[in-house]
């Protein structure tokens, strides 16, 4: 299978070829359609009127391409599937509301959709080491407010720090946890309650999602600036 004029090998042909349909069908006759960027994130999912594009950031590697693709297949399965997503409220925004909103709603679909694609088998190791490298920078350059309840930094920290627990290889979350622990350990013990939340929780549907997005939405003190939506209802909490 070839996309943007690489080839991705097999492995995520019927997961594409089913979004595709899916999208045909159930997504108002949209449309799938893949391209390439310069920059941001590692790839990008934007709905429009009659197609969805999922653009991927020039420079991945081949051999990480399909992992890269795939999760971004699965982000729109999981909006075909009513999982629910994080937006701004109409209350003012403290710097780094948008950041820490990422973070939360990547804490729940993130791990979702990669638990999809483990039968398949995808390298993700570049990604991870790119992560990793990231987050050991982010560490180095931390402020005071990672450690402030209440903060988007803090709240951005302890959220990081859940999902990482969650989705690093053990081998490179063992040092960087503990890194963690050390440099921002309000933010880490914020982390853990988070990490509870999802244990009791966890993502099996849209509304185990649900419940646990707005939970640990509640508990990092995150509420006055943002909601979480039920795409099923459309209702916002």
């Amino acid at each position: 299978m070839k996309v943007i004029g690489r080839n991705v090998g097999d492995a995520i042909e019927p997961l594409y070829r089913e979004v595709e349909q899916r999208l045909g069908t159930e997504g108002g006759r949209r449309r799938l359609e893949v391209t390439s960027t310069d920059d941001g994130a590692l790839s990008n999912v934007g709905w429009r009127e009659d197609h969805v594009t999922i653009a991927v950031r020039k420079g991945i590697p081949t051999h990480a391409l399909p992992h890269v693709l795939a999760v971004a297949l699965q982000h729109v399965r999981q909006r075909l599937d009513g999982y629910p997503d994080v937006v701004r409220s109409d209350r003012p925004q403290p710097e780094g509301a948008g950041l820490a909103r990422t973070a939360l709603r990547e804490l729940v679909l993130a791990p979702e959709a990669e638990q999809r694609l483990e039968p398949l088998g995808l390298d993700d190791r570049w990604e991870a080491e790119q992560r990793h490298k990231g987050m050991k920078q982010l560490l180095r350059d931390a402020g005071e407010d990672w450690n402030e309840p209440g903060t988007p930094a803090h709240q951005f920290a302890a959220l990081s720090y859940a999902r990482y627990a969650l989705q690093h290889p053990p081998e490179m979350w063992e040092s960087l946890g503990e890194a963690m622990r050390d440099r921002i350990p309000r933010a880490t013990a914020s982390g853990d309650e988070v990490l509870t939340i999802v244990s009791r929780h966890g993502w099996a549907d849209a509304g185990t999602a649900l419940k646990t997005l707005t939970e640990v939405r509640d508990v990092v003190q995150m509420r006055p600036y943002t909601l979480v939506q039920d795409r099923r209802t459309g209702s916002l909490y």
